[in-house]
């Protein structure tokens, strides 16, 4: 396809499954949005989100063949992003390691991925995102849009142009903020961030190239929801935002059975109208203390930089090498009932505390390979280096019956207790060489392997600091120890054929693995997780994550017409799954298991087609059946019947759409995405419903008009039906079975309509 296309549904003489897409669709989209939102233009691509822009980062997912983001791998021009979670501990989202407009392309690998791609967790294959460059021609960019929910982003580029020292750069800006589409209270999202790209040619081989990115993110949370509250309180129930009301909930909860201090002088009845989900004082089957706080958030500000030097050593051979340093100051707040404000005599103060969960990553790391090629023959090697220092901390600051003391945007200090606190030391080593050769022109083989070792070591800082809030407390409760991950050998096999008439078809193989992620209780499949018992027992027989992924399929690319169908076969094997002991939210320890594996099978297919006089036409289809190999025990007296059931949050029927038209300075386009049912327990005992969205875009722009190089104007409609839908799913986590939807709450609505205009100039 031509550069002014959007979606590259194939890529013509790969031997895998690789997909990308272009700028001009990023920037045709809202401003705001997410590159990993631009993503579910793709087949096989899952993405939700809990807001318009896929920008929400608590909620955003990306889910593939029956993989989600966290057995995913990402990179920025090569420097690794770790695995997209939340609670990241060895990277950081695209959204804030990269402004939205500086987005060049982003290729998808959705099924093998690529042996030199720098990530420890891509079991399910890879995206590689890549910055633009600096322009060659010197100019400014500025661009305001306004919408819906009182948004506003403001953003700002200046451009060197080609300086005669043979440097150029740019650097730019943005800020936006809007509230949230339910909620009251503190319900603005904000962030600011600032990219600079240098570029210095060295001679006529060599160039020298610089990036820094710097995010300040402030996100105020989306209440996580189940069916039984929506259904009775409403599609925009929320968090209170009331600090009366939040506190009369949290008094309501201690009289009625949770055993905390009852305060007098505060009702004692749920506010508002969630008692009409008790049968009476006292009962909390449907779990009334958590259908709102008064609030929660996330506070997040990186710092992101990288130095990369490419060269031609000779006619046939090429290096590269890059060096990197990351550094991320995090926190998630929640005001939580659970655990009250006392003093130092540990008499009660506030019913509410506010509880954090405070991370801190400072990582640095080296990428280089070597590229041999005589043009038949592509012998390619290289290594990446990453040494890590991951904190990671529980802990609680003091509210007061007038107020919480600070905002939701603030990052709190002088915690009355900390509940616990880690360090986890990373090191790790990858290794790839691959060879791709051309036996004939019409037949290319590649082959490679790559050895993938990550050392990790939890250290407990301490626990029940401060106030004595857990006397019976000790060092036993919490994991502490090393433990290493990966593989000394990973091999992909692929092969492509060329056929007559713009055709060829594909297949490769490969294997790949996750290594252990780090964390304290109730954090995701962390091994730290548990006891120190627990711990021991689970060093002697736990293995990495692993997968085994098949994928063939055919190509069709000529000036009009480009095509492509898959089909995939996956087997993941030593499913690690942190079984809860008691609710997500609670953060309780967890027993981690390896609970067998799962089978996916599918395909998928892709066509665009240029139709005349400016029209294309994009289609998407995927059937992706993902399923658990086996039952799992959840103790030894219980058994989890899983086997055969099909995997949570794993449509099986995806479709995408897309109509657009171009002339001249006009363009328009208007698309649908269809998702089907997707389950939110691992028994399957409940699911959400699939559901059908639908988006446009237009924008017009004139060049070259009086002192300014381009005036353009844009409009963009998100959910133009305003369908109810749920958005993500298991933000809370997933558990066994819930088929009322109340035993864990972890459902978000979809957002409805959402209008954004933009204006941009030139000069």
């Amino acid at each position: 396809m031509t550069s002014s296309e959007e979606v590259t549904v194939t890529a013509t003489g790969e031997t895998r499954d690789v997909q990308s897409i272009d700028q001009k669709l990023l920037l045709e989209s809202t401003p705001g949005t997410s590159p990993i939102a631009i993503l579910g233009h793709l087949p096989s691509v899952s993405i939700t989100s809990a807001d318009p822009y896929g920008a929400y980062e608590w909620a955003v997912r990306i889910s593939i063949r029956g993989f989600n983001q966290n057995q995913l791998g990402f990179t920025l021009d090569d420097v690794p992003l770790g695995d997209m979670s939340y609670g990241n501990l060895n990277g950081l989202h695209i959204s804030r390691a990269l402004i939205d407009e500086n987005l060049g392309k982003a290729a998808l690998s959705q099924g093998t991925g690529s042996l030199d791609t720098a990530s420890t967790s891509n079991l399910g294959g890879a995206v590689q995102f890549f910055s633009t460059d600096p322009n060659d021609k010197r100019g400014f960019t500025a661009q305001q849009s306004f919408g819906s929910f009182n948004g506003s982003r403001t953003f700002a580029r200046y451009d060197s142009g080609l300086l005669s020292t043979h440097t150029k750069l740019f650097i730019d800006g943005v800020y936006q903020t809007s509230n949230k589409w339910r909620g009251e209270g503190p319900i603005r999202q904000s962030y600011f961030q600032f990219n600079t790209k240098l570029q210095q040619f060295v001679g006529s081989k060599g160039v020298l190239t610089v990036y820094a990115d710097y995010s300040n993110r402030q996100e105020v949370d989306y209440q996580d929801e189940n069916k039984l509250w929506v259904k009775q309180f409403g599609y925009k129930t929320d968090n209170f935002g009331d600090w009366n009301t939040s506190l009369q909930a949290a008094n309501a909860y201690n009289a009625q059975g949770g055993g905390g201090h009852v305060f007098a002088g505060i009702p004692t009845v749920f506010p508002g109208s969630i008692p009409q989900i008790q049968s009476g004082f006292g009962d909390l089957s449907n779990d009334p203390e958590d259908v709102g706080y008064y609030a929660a958030g996330g506070l997040r500000k990186d710092f992101i930089g990288y130095v990369k030097y490419n060269t031609a050593i000779t006619s046939h051979l090429t290096s590269k090498t890059t060096v990197y340093g990351h550094h991320n100051n995090g926190a998630g707040l929640w005001y939580t009932p659970y655990v009250p404000t006392v003093d130092t005599f540990l008499n009660p103060v506030s019913p509410i505390s506010e509880r954090t969960s405070e991370y801190r990553i400072a990582r640095g790391g080296i990428l280089s390979a070597l590229t041999y090629d005589t043009g038949r023959n592509t012998l390619e090697g290289g290594f990446w280096f990453e040494k890590e220092s991951f904190d990671l901390a529980r802990r609680y600051y003091g509210t007061t019956p007038q107020g919480p003391g600070r905002s939701i945007y603030d990052t709190p200090v002088f915690p009355f207790w900390t509940q616990w606190a880690y360090n986890f030391p990373t090191n790790l080593f990858q290794v790839h060489l691959q060879d791709s050769f051309h036996i004939t022109p019409s037949i290319t083989v590649a082959a490679g392997f790559k050895t993938s070792e990550t050392y990790t070591t939890g250290t407990l800082v301490g626990y029940n600091v401060g106030v004595n809030l857990a006397p019976t407390d000790s060092a036993a409760n919490y994991a502490q120890g090393k433990l290493t991950s990966g593989k000394p050998f990973l091999p992909q096999v692929g092969v492509n054929f060329k056929m007559r008439g713009n055709n060829e078809v594909f297949a490769d193989v490969a294997e790949n693995v996750r290594a252990f992620q780090a964390g304290g209780k109730g954090f995701g499949t962390s091994p730290w997780g548990t006891t120190q018992a627990g711990f021991n027992a689970l060093t002697s027989n736990l293995k990495s994550e692993s997968s085994w992924s098949e994928e063939g399929g055919f190509r069709h690319t000529d000036n009009h017409i480009q095509a492509q169908a898959s089909y995939f076969h996956v087997n993941f094997y030593n499913r690690l799954l942190a079984i809860q002991q008691g609710p997500g939210i609670a953060g309780n320890a967890s027993i981690l298991s390896n609970v067998g594996g799962v089978t996916t099978n599918g395909v998928d297919g892709a066509i665009t087609a240029r139709l005349h006089n400016g029209w294309t036409f994009y289609n998407a289809l995927t059937y992706s059946n993902s399923t658990y190999d086996s039952d799992y025990n959840a103790s030894a007296t219980t058994v989890i019947p899983t086997g055969g059931k099909t995997v949570v949050d794993a449509p099986k029927f995806l479709y995408k759409n897309e109509l657009s038209y171009t002339k001249k300075g006009f363009d328009a386009h208007i698309g649908s995405d269809f998702m089907s049912k997707r389950y939110f327990t691992y028994t399957d005992d409940n699911s959400v419903d699939g559901r059908f969205l639908g988006n446009f875009g237009t924008s017009y722009h004139v060049d070259e008009i009086g002192p300014f190089d381009q005036l353009k104007l844009q409009l963009n409609v998100y959910n133009f039906a305003s369908t109810k839908y749920w958005g993500t799913i298991g933000t809370n986590g997933f558990v066994a079975s819930d088929p009322t939807s109340i035993a864990n709450n972890t459902l978000q609505p979809g957002a409805p309509r959402a209008i954004t205009g933009t204006f941009t100039v030139k000069f």
